[in-house]
């Protein structure tokens, strides 16, 4: 089943907004509503009840009026009394048809329906015309039943108002209860899509970063796939477009390295045996400038040379293709030939040569790792003042081999220490060298110390001058063997 990739990033959180954002707003909108529908559920039950406790106090003080009037009516025998009797028993009338409007209890109606009808019996006794004294006699003295009867209706009522209390706190309490289940459902589930969403948005952000970074380091291999939004996808699309762009340009540049080092060696090697022949003299002795001569065109021959070897070896050394070819090296003898080999450029700049090596043997390509010392050491001879410190340094630190290579020359600044790694850069001390040079050299380095899966670095140097250290595994894996 295919996932939801929406067609641009700003679909994508529109729909995560609604996702988890609406599902919250509805449960807050719920829990207001059902509130709300609380208090005023609880608003009408306790007005209901208030009225139906105020109603049967009218009711029994109506019954209480009633009775007065009619015992002071047959006392006192005045028609007048009857009257006032009769506006009583009216209100009586009113009360208990408001009283049966109310929501009132199936006993408060059983009640109420018995005093009226007690009442409405009462009423007619008293006010027949001839009615016969033990009659009467009887009904007043009905009024004292009446009278309890409406009692009771309060009390009644009283007992409502606390059934109905009772029942709204149950009721909130299914609430509370309902809308704890809802928060517990709605915040995971929001934080689980609002995770959701997020790795979906920073997955293709992620996955572009990444392929920038290759690009910055000179990976073309990798292509350049981001899934994720259908813009996002077509910004990797345009990434991976300029990725072989690189590497295209890349595979020009090593064509065009390799064809004009070879190109540029056949003349050369004229150009030495030529110099050699005039400085041993083969063809005739030559006298002192013509020797003065002859050297100059040897040493700049020999250094022509050098620069042509490094553009070769960069070359090799950008080349994925190439593989390690491993045996075992004893590494500290191995830097002692590399500097036996510099052993007259050191003399003649009268450096002060301080070399600590340790017993150190790895896994590794003898020949890869000779240029990789060769280019250090070379690198700090050139920087080196006359009379200056040259310090080379080899320990084992516990699985890896770290070897340290330091001049007393002008040192780097700490803005070009991550750029002189990069192929043809020169920093600003390059011109201030006495010998310029191509700017490979610590490239060629580097891609030799990630070939052995390891890394060289700029380490700050007991003095003012630069330090580089070379840090690599005493073995290597399987998959860099030949």
């Amino acid at each position: 089943m295919r996932l939801y990739r929406p067609r641009s990033i700003r679909r994508l959180l529109l729909v995560g907004f609604v996702l988890v954002v609406v599902p919250l707003m509805a449960a807050l909108i719920h829990a207001a509503y059902s509130v709300e529908r609380l208090v005023a559920q609880g608003q009408q039950a306790l007005f209901a009840t208030v009225r139906t406790t105020q109603g049967s106090q009218k009711l029994l003080e109506a019954i209480t009026a009633m009775e007065r009037n009619a015992r002071q009516s047959r006392v006192l025998g005045d028609a007048e009394l009857l009257n006032v009797y009769r506006d009583n028993h009216q209100k009586f009338l009113d009360i208990a048809q408001s009283l049966s409007a109310l929501n009132l209890s199936a006993l408060q109606r059983q009640r109420l329906a018995l005093i009226s009808k007690v009442e409405a019996q009462i009423n007619d006794v008293l006010t027949a015309a001839a009615a016969e004294p033990p009659n009467v006699e009887s009904a007043l003295e009905s009024f004292g039943t009446l009278g309890q009867d409406a009692r009771q209706l309060m009390i009644d009522s009283a007992a409502l108002v606390d059934h109905e209390v009772k029942r709204l706190e149950a009721h909130g309490v299914r609430l509370q209860r309902s809308l704890m289940l809802q928060a517990m459902a709605l915040i995971p589930g929001a934080l689980i899509l609002g995770g959701i969403f997020s790795i979906m948005i920073t997955r293709p952000i992620r996955q572009m970063d990444q392929a920038i970074r290759r690009l910055g380091d000179g990976e073309f291999s990798a292509p350049a796939k981001i899934v994720g939004p259908r813009d996002l996808e077509q910004l990797g699309e345009r990434l991976d477009w300029m990725r072989r762009r690189l590497l295209e340009v890349e595979q020009e540049k090593s064509r065009f390295l390799r064809h004009i080092s070879h190109e540029l060696k056949t003349p050369l090697t004229a150009i030495r045996e030529g110099s050699e022949l005039l400085t041993e003299e083969v063809v005739g002795s030559l006298n002192s400038q013509q020797r003065e001569i002859a050297a100059i065109l040897r040493s700049n021959s020999l250094q022509l040379q050098k620069l042509i070897e490094n553009l070769l070896d960069f070359n090799v050394a950008t080349s994925r293709a190439s593989q390690l070819k491993i045996e075992r090296v004893l590494l500290n003898r191995l830097i002692k030939d590399v500097l036996e080999d510099h052993k007259v450029a050191v003399l003649a700049r009268q450096l002060d040569l301080q070399v600590s090596l340790q017993r150190v043997e790895i896994d590794g390509d003898r020949g890869k790792l000779r240029t990789l010392i060769d280019n250090l050491v070379s690198n700090a001879v050139k920087f080196s003042p006359v009379e200056g410190v040259l310090r080379v340094r080899l320990e084992k630190v516990g699985e890896q081999a770290v070897i340290e290579v330091a001049d007393s020359g002008p040192g780097i600044p700490a803005e070009e220490r991550r750029r002189i790694f990069d192929a043809f850069y020169q920093g600003t001390s390059a011109a201030g060298g006495h010998v310029r040079g191509t700017g490979l050299g610590l490239s060629i380095a580097r891609e030799y110390a990630q070939a052995h899966h390891g890394y060289i670095e700029v380490i700050d140097s007991e003095d003012s001058g630069a330090c580089l250290r070379v840090i690599v595994p005493t073995q290597v894996p399987e998959v860099s063997r030949a």
